[in-house]
């Protein structure tokens, strides 16, 4: 199983960095003595490869790359289109994604998804979630940004399906309302009736960790996660669906009912939890878990956990031939075989509380130095507070703030099915609850994130990450001293680096893509000057936070000599804010300095 789950893994993210998809035809020949070949144990891996190259090729046929739209940015297009996402509200700017029906031959964009832009204030007809309309657009091709520590943001856009954007600038609904029975006309009632019950921080993030709406936390929340390590509850994940599996069936045995029916009524209320929520990659491993979990019981049969996990990466590589190429795989898939090889070398049975709790804190431990690798590739940043902060804040998430968020939202569907005050009622009185739940949530965040215990890390080639992580789980699987001294080794020069520096008299340029805007690197033998902080779009993307600091940090650069800000307009100094939150800057000069204001006269 894990033989086939990690070449099938290999092949597809190697299978994205090919320029071109190779001609396969005559690989199927090979096929029958692939099969033949897994019953031997000497070249059962040649028949796994072969199969693999099969499998994931055939997806990338299908789920073609695409092909450049024949738009103009500036031409205004007559579509019928389908809203296929949650809207999506920013600070001045609302999105969304729609698929495109009908559109003029020319412009190639039917059967294209495309990810669309408007100001509310500026239509007249709300846009309503699953619904048709007729529109006009302006679309452009993607275009995205490329830089060494931040990724490419037009691969990830492709990677989740959307070939392009544009501004919508007008609507019109099409037929009637949306059918009731689809996912998406069930998850806008849950969100507009959270939007109506609680303050617009609070729905944002009730939103997000019930249904998985891509809702925009405002700027103080997200940098409260990041600074404590806890992003990941603000994810769906296995914490969600066993809570609903578990609950279910509790509940159901508490009314008497046969082990069995417990068993299926739990299968139906995860899928079901898996059918209203945002379907990522998190949901769809946890959601394949859990229902093995099930069926296992159901079947009475013991299935290993590691048996699970394998089925269930194989299931999602096999779901999505792109899905390698988002962060939030390989956070999912790590964190869970990792929690899976310490829960499997740690057999503790003491009642001790404070002995089991330090079991816990050794685990969050293990963990955030199993996913420091990840770090230095995705964000060049580790909270070393994390343990502990995840320590009080994952029992918070898990007990006060998600199970009465979770039944209040179970009982607004019954109330929406069979309409009836006290179930409303009900629902409101256990949002009131998780909602208080959360504000302790935030004020434990407030705290440790007040203590600014953070390390920045340089990004490192993927052969030295490899290492590491391969010595670690070494470590917590045997040959402890070995391991850790290699990977002890590597973490020290994971977070203590040294890093290249120009000689003396010699200037390094760095060109940071960041779209429209500027910002520009100048490194000397021993300063850091930067030139304009990116841009700030009406839509909320903040470049500086999101694209220059992870630059900076993958440097090894934690402090400015020098920041200039050449305009003040938003495609210049937008991000200078998040820059001074997240670095020391020793000098800032921006058109309002009095060397500027004499300049000018």
């Amino acid at each position: 199983m894990a033989l086939a789950a990690l070449t099938l893994l290999l092949i597809q993210r190697g299978s994205l960095l090919l320029p071109a998809l190779p001609n396969i035809d005559l690989l199927w020949l090979a096929l029958p003595a692939a099969i033949a070949a897994l019953s031997y144990p000497i070249i059962r891996i040649l028949g796994w490869i072969v199969i693999a190259l099969l499998v994931q090729f055939e997806q990338l046929a299908v789920a073609t790359y695409p092909k450049q739209l024949n738009v103009h940015p500036d031409q205004a297009l007559r579509v019928t289109a389908e809203v296929t996402s949650l809207i999506s509200r920013g600070r001045y700017t609302n999105r969304f994604t729609a698929d495109i029906l009908k559109a003029p031959p020319t412009s190639r964009l039917e059967g294209h998804r495309i990810q669309l832009f408007y100001d509310p204030a500026a239509l007249t007809t709300d846009l309503v979630p699953g619904s048709r309309i007729n529109a006009i657009i302006q679309v452009t091709a993607l275009r995205g940004l490329v830089n060494t520590h931040s990724g490419h943001s037009h691969q990830r856009m492709v990677f989740r399906g959307v070939s392009g954007r544009g501004t919508l600038i007008h609507h019109q609904p099409l037929g009637g309302p949306p059918s009731p029975l689809k996912s998406l006309t069930r998850r806008h009632s849950i969100q507009h009736w959270l939007d109506e019950s609680l303050s617009a921080s609070s729905s944002q993030v009730i939103q997000a960790i019930t249904i998985g709406a891509a809702t925009t936390m405002d700027r103080q929340q997200r940098e409260r996660l990041q600074a404590t390590g806890t992003q990941h509850l603000m994810v769906i994940s296995g914490l969600h669906l066993s809570l609903v599996g578990w609950g279910m069936f509790r509940i159901l045995r508490l009314v008497g009912l046969p082990v069995a029916y417990c068993y299926l009524l739990a299968a139906v209320a995860i899928t079901g939890y898996f059918w209203i929520s945002a379907q990522a990659v998190s949901v769809l491993r946890a959601s394949l878990m859990c229902l093995l979990v099930v069926g296992a019981g159901l079947a009475r049969s013991r299935i290993a956990y590691s048996d699970i996990y394998w089925l269930a990466m194989i299931a999602t590589l096999l779901h999505s031939p792109w899905v390698t190429g988002l962060p939030g795989f390989w956070y999912s898939f790590t964190c869970v075989g990792v929690l899976l090889l310490i829960s499997n070398t740690q057999r503790i049975k003491a009642q001790s509380g404070w002995l089991r709790f330090l079991v816990s804190f050794k685990t969050q431990v293990l963990l955030a130095l199993a996913v420091m690798p990840l770090g230095s590739i995705l964000t060049g940043f580790t909270p070393l507070i994390g343990p502990i902060a995840n320590q009080i804040a994952i029992p918070l998430m898990s007990i006060i703030v998600l199970p009465p968020a979770l039944a209040g939202i179970l009982l607004f569907l019954i109330s929406e099915a069979f309409p009836g005050d006290g179930a409303i009622l009900l629902a409101q009185g256990l949002l009131r609850v998780s909602d208080l739940g959360l504000q302790l949530f935030w004020i434990v965040l407030d705290f440790f994130a007040g203590l600014g215990i953070s390390l920045t890390l340089v990004r490192l080639p993927a052969l030295y990450l490899m290492s590491a992580f391969a010595a670690f789980l070494v470590f917590i699987t045997g040959l402890r001293l070995l391991s850790l001294a290699a990977f002890m080794a590597i973490w020290l020069a994971l977070i203590a680096p040294k890093t290249t520096r120009p000689e003396f008299a010699t200037l390094i340029l760095h060109v940071i893509d960041v779209g429209q805007g500027n910002s520009l690197l100048l490194q000397t033998a021993h300063h850091n000057l930067l030139y304009d902080a990116g841009p700030l779009s009406r839509s909320g993307f903040d470049a500086g936070a999101a694209i220059v600091v992870p630059a900076l940090r993958a440097q090894g650069i934690d402090q400015l000599h020098r920041l200039i800000i050449s305009h003040g307009d938003a495609d210049h100094a937008g991000g200078q804010a998040s820059l001074q939150r997240a670095l020391k800057i020793n000098d800032v000069i921006d058109p309002n300095h009095p060397d500027c204001r004499n300049q000018r006269g």
